[in-house]
């Protein structure tokens, strides 16, 4: 009886981890498209977005 305790118990952790994980990305896939997420990767570290870029006067 206190394994079936404890394995409902440790899955309703890994429950509420996945949902938590899952409502964390649905939040972040929102703020960005998938076709700027597929082009991070040839973005540079050093570069500004471009709505900064006339406010520095170069």
């Amino acid at each position: 009886m206190n394994v079936i305790l404890l394995t409902v118990f440790i899955g309703l952790i890994l429950v509420t981890f996945f949902v938590a994980f899952f409502l964390h990305l649905r939040k972040d896939s929102l703020e960005s498209g998938s076709s700027r997420d597929s082009l991070m990767p040839l973005e540079e570290e050093g570069m500004r977005p471009a709505h900064n870029r006339g406010k520095s006067g170069k």
